[in-house]
């Protein structure tokens, strides 16, 4: 290992460390500010139910916004002054790579994968043994974040262009911010292979999100992002492919009534399709962008 990538590797490590400290930070932020606010700090316990009041649903939806800006976009601001402005990267927007053949094909990766993802899902669920150990740990965390997101989620006339962008537009921004501009290059020099660093940040971005039942999910949703911003050196592109994500969820809620809904039966020539349209939508993408130069660091 090069000193680049042992200094990367380190950083790396380092600006995890920030991300979990801001985080606490975060947390402990989002209930000051909460308790001055509403009068009260809302508080959601395993196992017990998720009040349905409209006051809980605007402090759930600030402390989101807290989470996320201050624990992601703060660990990338702490590290961007560390760092000589290092960090984040690809935040300029290169010749096409906003152009609408390239958005096109971006949104037709991101929502054709939905069967692929779904596929994902179902194979996550039957790696954690019923009765397990694992399930007893994750499945009452997962119900109740679950919960929690159908409860943010769920909304009427105007409140939907808060939820818009309390669980798309900001994730999209602080998550990208974070993980595909400021982890995601730094792995990539300490590792030296770009597949490498998409692929672990990918799992970070998965775990972080202490959702294990859609572990596997997360996980390609995070490679198809990570790819992007690597092969547009824009973060912008992939910003714009988690919004869709996240809205498209909400959206299906609106009119489904849930977000796991199953708009389609998983049949395998449906999940053969959905890997061969995003895949043709991915390669066709990968054709359009400028050639990439020779670079490890993303």
């Amino acid at each position: 290992m090069t000193n680049q990538q042992t200094q990367s590797l380190s950083q790396s490590l380092i600006f995890l460390g920030i991300m979990l400290v801001c985080s606490v930070a975060a947390s402990f932020a989002a209930s000051v500010i909460g308790l001055w606010i509403f009068g009260e700090s809302a508080a959601i316990v395993p196992g017990q139910p998720i009040p349905q009041d409209v006051g809980t649903w605007w402090q759930l939806h600030l402390q989101n916004l807290i989470s996320q800006a201050i624990g992601f976009g703060g660990a990338v601001y702490i590290a961007y002054r560390m760092w000589e402005r290092s960090v984040p990267q690809g935040l300029t927007i290169g010749p096409g790579v906003l152009g609408l053949g390239p958005l096109l094909l971006i949104a037709m990766a991101t929502l054709l994968s939905a069967p692929l993802l779904s596929f994902a899902y179902e194979m996550n669920i039957a790696a954690i043994p019923e009765g397990s150990l694992m399930e007893s740990v994750f499945k009452p965390l997962e119900k109740m974040l679950e919960e929690i997101t159908t409860f943010l989620v769920t909304a009427e006339g105007p409140h939907r262009l808060v939820v818009i962008l309390s669980v798309a537009a900001v994730p999209a921004i602080f998550e990208e911010l974070g993980f595909r501009g400021a982890l995601q290059p730094l792995l990539i020099r300490a590792t030296g292979r770009a597949w490498l660093g998409i692929l672990l940040t990918s799992v970070i971005f998965s775990a972080i999100h202490f959702q294990f039942y859609g572990f596997l999910p997360r996980v390609m949703l995070g490679l198809l992002f990570g790819w992007i911003a690597y092969r547009s050196g824009s973060i912008i592109p992939g910003m714009a492919a988690h919004f869709l994500n996240n809205a498209a969820a909400a959206v299906t809620l609106w009119y489904t009534g849930s977000m796991t809904e199953d708009l389609f039966e998983l049949e395998t020539w449906v999940i053969l399709a959905s890997l061969m349209l995003t895949g043709g939508a991915v390669w066709a993408y990968d054709r359009i962008m400028p050639p990439l130069r020779a670079k490890t660091s993303g």
